[in-house]
């Protein structure tokens, strides 16, 4: 179950999104949702954009490269690197 967001709106935006949501063949509530989630996705989109503008993150070009067919990974001692990162995540 999804948890519920109150929002306060004008008798006039709710009527005008009301009339949008209707024209849309949908309940008032389905296409705030709907909106919600693209103002989200796009909050989000903003966010990496700013961060990569800034150079905090890196976004690389998809690789056309295939695995070599002779690829044997090779056998270290020792734990798995996935089980080191998460102790090194655990608080002390």
């Amino acid at each position: 179950m999804k948890a519920a967001k109150a929002i306060k709106v004008s008798r006039e935006t709710y009527d005008h999104l009301d009339a949008q949501a209707r024209v849309r063949g949908m309940s008032i509530e389905k296409f705030l949702e709907i909106v919600l989630r693209e103002f989200d996705q796009a909050k989000e989109r903003a966010f990496i954009d700013s961060l990569r503008a800034e150079g905090l993150i890196v976004t690389f070009p998809q690789s056309d490269l295939k695995m070599p067919r002779n690829f044997k990974p090779v056998p270290v001692k020792g734990k798995p690197v996935s089980q080191t990162i998460i102790e090194d995540r655990e608080p002390r």
